[in-house]
């Protein structure tokens, strides 16, 4: 349950919805598996899993979400030499050429009788509403995948007014300069982890992994006009994550220190287990994400 990403948006207006009104609202676009020949297909599932019935999960004011995801596995390259066969079969037996309208109804073909023996692959992307703090946290690795739960949410909610952080300061500029001047805020300490992109040359990047990045090396590449776009980074020995250049935090990882509080509860079982992970870790970030926002206005 504990996300590994995050992709934070602040919401213009306070969330006006209860649990209960989300639940009803979600209701109208639950997941349904693929049909035989679907492609793909999205809806809401429960948070908790499968053998849950609630779509949203609700604890101290943090209303989470679930879009379910599932999409059929049709390598391009098996669908063209299907095709490239039946082309073959027909020019073969009927001595003719094969126009591109005729081979683009061969491949819609291939693709039905395909379909229903393809795999199929599940992606569940978890999110949850901080009604307090009025944002919206969504575990994805990339803004896109982000934002197909958001656009999700909006199109069955009918309003979700939201934006992506806007820091008063470049957070490039910023990282740069924890970097070059080893001027970290006292809560922030540097992990071992960098990408240095040159603002000059579009594409120039240099990733330094397991590295020192008080090094001479480093001091180097920052000297020489390259600034710091994503950097790995501890806060408070109690998680530790790569923040990117567009505030987007990857890799988030929760220390012990964190886990172990939920270890002392005592859980009956696995709902009780994920509720309690829950709390815990919205708490955690509640109090990471405005310290985020605050250190990159310095």
């Amino acid at each position: 349950m504990w996300f590994k990403n995050l992709c934070l948006y602040k919401l213009e207006s306070t969330f006006s919805h209860s649990a209960e009104e989300l639940e009803q609202l979600l209701a109208a676009d639950p997941f349904q598996a693929c049909g035989r020949l679907d492609l793909d297909s999205a809806g809401f599932s429960p948070p908790l899993g499968d053998g849950h019935q609630h779509l949203v999960h609700a604890a101290n004011g943090y209303l989470m979400v679930c879009l379910r995801e599932e999409s059929k596995l049709l390598p391009a390259s098996v669908v063209r030499e299907a095709v490239d066969e039946r082309i073959h079969a027909i020019e073969e037996q009927e001595m003719r050429k094969v126009r591109k309208r005729e081979k683009d109804r061969l491949k819609d073909e291939v693709m039905i009788d395909m379909l229903p023996r393809a795999f199929s692959r599940n992606r569940r992307i978890h999110a949850y509403i901080d009604t307090h703090e009025n944002w919206v946290v969504v575990d994805a690795a990339t803004w896109k995948k982000a934002e197909e739960v958001t656009e999700r949410l909006r199109e069955v909610v009918g309003s979700l007014p939201i934006a992506p952080p806007q820091p008063e300061t470049s957070p490039q500029a910023v990282m740069t300069r924890w970097v070059a001047r080893d001027q970290l805020p006292t809560d922030f300490e540097l992990g071992d982890e960098c990408v240095l992109t040159d603002p000059r040359l579009e594409g120039s990047e240099v990733r330094c992994k397991r590295q020192d990045l008080h090094s001479s090396e480093i001091r180097t590449h920052l000297a020489a006009g390259k600034q710091v776009s994503r950097l790995a980074l501890r806060w408070q020995d109690r998680m530790s994550f790569l923040l990117d250049a567009d505030m987007s935090v990857k890799r988030l990882r929760f220390d012990d220190v964190v886990q172990d509080d939920t270890a002392d509860l005592e859980a009956e079982s696995a709902a009780e287990r994920f509720d309690s992970d829950f709390s815990i870790m919205t708490l955690e970030l509640a109090r990471l994400i405005p310290r985020m926002m605050e250190v990159m206005s310095e």
